[in-house]
Parts: structure tokens; sequence; C-alpha cells
């Protein structure tokens, strides 16, 4: 298992792989420090969906943007419906997104590739990113797993998407879990509980309940075990277990902040 490190550059820091990087895998979670947005945005808000200013927003982008060497025309959005749905990205679709909401690509909530130069990019707020690389054949891909997404196993079709787009062999996938709202702040009710024992009745950790009867749900271990079920190398998986709920000085959160918040964002790119 690879261990995520905190990186500071130009003033902003973000989340990333030494190991990936080093193989010419640019990945990066953003945090919200380095930005120029204000009041609940403050700084680095990547959502253009949020309320902020959108020209304050677009500078945030090119910022983090630029940490790799790469601009607006580089990235590619998707609408992040919290669906199942995967598309393949090729170079006719580099910059949608990257400045208007209206030109994102549309029901999706991830988004594959083996075309270098092409940034994948998401948006999260408590959500959890999941970011998948096959060295053999070179090709990445990047899915926003929140609850519904989780419950409809996204993480697993990306995967089946680069295995069928790419041949991509499954035991070869490395995946990191970026952060996301841990087991420690998601409560869930008896209604989604039911829910969730129903689908995933073979795992296990993956629900706490309380002496005062709170249920909380650890959806970051529930992708893992999805993927290791789907066939991937659990000595393949690593994962940064911050809670974005809880680390306020670092991260947006939607639950923490009643909805009322910016958004970090996701990035994965091959350089070669």
């Amino acid at each position: 298992m690879e261990l995520w490190e905190m990186i500071n550059r130009q003033g902003m820091q973000f989340i990333s792989l030494d190991t990936w990087l080093r193989e010419g895998i640019d990945i990066a979670f953003s945090t919200r420090i380095g930005g120029v947005s204000k009041g609940v945005y403050n700084s680095l808000n990547l959502g253009l969906h949020v309320g902020d200013n959108s020209d304050l927003v677009l500078e945030n982008r090119r910022r983090w943007l630029s940490i790799f060497g790469a601009g607006l025309d580089d990235m590619v959005a998707c609408e992040q419906v919290h669906g199942s749905e995967v598309k393949r990205v090729n170079r006719m679709h580099r910059g949608k997104g990257a400045r208007k909401l209206s030109e994102v690509i549309l029901n999706c909530d991830a988004m594959i590739t083996n075309e270098p130069g092409i940034y994948l990019v998401s948006f999260y707020a408590d959500c959890i990113p999941v970011y998948l690389y096959d060295p053999v054949n070179r090709a990445i891909g990047m899915s926003h797993s929140g609850w519904k997404g989780t419950m409809q196993k996204i993480s697993v079709n990306t995967l089946l998407a680069m295995q069928q787009e790419y041949n991509t062999g499954i035991e070869d996938v490395y995946i990191f879990l970026g952060p996301g709202i841990g087991p420690c702040c998601f409560q869930i009710q008896p209604d989604l509980l039911a829910k969730v024992e129903a689908e995933f009745n073979s795992f296990h950790d993956i629900i706490n309940i309380s002496e005062n009867n709170l249920i909380t749900w650890d959806l970051l271990e529930t992708s893992r075990q999805l993927l290791v079920q789907a066939g991937v190398n659990p000595l393949k998986i690593s994962a940064c277990n911050l809670c974005t709920a809880c680390h306020e000085d670092y991260f947006y959160s939607y639950r923490r902040d009643s909805g009322n918040t910016g958004r970090m964002g996701a990035l994965i790119g091959m350089k070669y």
C-alpha cells in the first residue's frame, strides 16, 4: 500500500502519491488553501455550481492546474449526477466543463482515458474520489462516489469500463481512495441502513451502531471492499482516511456546512 502525502506548491496544499507522480501520473486532491475565493468559499473553491463568483473560481482552477503545467483547455469535467455512468474521454473533450457548467460531459460520474495531456477533474465536499491507474496499458480513471454512487458501484463500473475499452487487467490496476466524509461523521437513518445491509450483506466493518443508536456508514471502506470483490489486489489500494467534515481547516464539507460551502477538486492526468 502506497502512502499519500500532503504537498505544498505555489501556496497550494494538495494530497498526492509520489509513486504515481514518478511514473508520469499527475494526481492530486486539493484542499481549500491557496485560492482567491472569499467568505464560506475561502479560498481555493473549484466548484462553479455552488454560488461563488465564477471569475474567482476560474482563477482558482487556473492556479491549481498550473501546478502541473496544465491549463483550462487541458481539463475535462463531468456533470456528477450521483449515478453510475462512465464516459470515455479523448482529445475532442479537452476543455469540456472547464469554464462553463453548460459544457460539462452530461449524465455521468466517472471518466476514463488512455490519452496523455488530458486531466480528468471532479469536485467534492464529502463524497469519495476514486482514482484508477493501469500501468500496463497506460490508462487512468476517476469516479465520484457519494453514498448513491457507492450503492450503484460506480468505482467498479469504472474499473470494468477500463477493462472493456483499454484491455485493462483488473489485477494490474492501482487504486487511490481520496478523502471524504468519514465513519466518524457520516450518520445515516434506519431506512438507508436497511438498503446498505441488503446491498452489502457480505461486507464487514462498514456500519457502526452506537450505544445511543446512532448509525454511521464507512463509505471509503465500502468502496475498498467493492474493488477487492471485483478482483483488485488489496495491496494495490491506497487510501487517505482524513475526514472532510472533521478537518475544516483543509476541506469543505457539505454536511458540516449545511450545503453552504465550496468544493475541492480531484485531478488525474498522464504526462506521457
